[in-house]
């Protein structure tokens, strides 16, 4: 996978365990699209945000008219998404990327679409073997973000923790 497209809460749950700047050491090429960026209004958040936009590490996808009309036909069949969910749905269906989200519906909507979808779980998982954090960190991560009311999958949670706290 060397394509991913970011969904907003995934940028918050970097920020907010303090994982963003290792996420973009990951070996990614990351895009967003512009309704996401325009989600991200807490100052401090949108610095941190703009920092991998200047370095060009983090590439915004600005949509036409054509892509808004479609993101506005995928808000009609599913009712419960933003326009800016569909927004990350979409583009990763038209360009074949992998969709990294943590919204649940989000998650479900884009999977029986087709589009490939990872979670924090993942780039957990990645960091982790690409040794850009430790095992020990991963786990410290993992917890906070428990902690902080992250919807995760307990069981998966419980393995990973099992493996990284050896």
């Amino acid at each position: 996978m060397n394509f991913v497209v970011n969904d907003t809460n995934i940028f918050f749950d970097h920020i907010n365990v303090g994982l963003l700047d290792d996420f973009f050491q990951m070996e990614l090429t990351v895009y967003t699209t512009d309704f996401i960026i325009l989600e991200i209004k807490e100052p401090e958040q949108a610095e941190m945000v703009n920092k991998f936009i200047e370095d060009k590490r983090l590439l915004i996808v600005t949509l036409n008219i054509y892509d808004i009309e479609e993101i506005y036909s995928l808000l009609e069949i599913q009712r419960g998404l933003s326009p800016e969910d569909c927004s990350v749905w979409y583009f990763s269906k038209q360009n074949h990327y992998t969709l990294i989200t943590g919204d649940g519906l989000l998650r479900k909507c884009a999977s029986q679409d087709g589009v490939d979808v990872k979670g924090i779980l993942f780039i957990l998982d990645e960091l982790v073997s690409s040794k850009l954090i430790t095992p020990d960190t991963a786990a410290v991560k993992l917890e906070l973000l428990i902690r902080t009311g992250c919807r995760l999958p307990q069981g998966e949670c419980d393995e990973r923790l099992k493996k990284w706290r050896i």
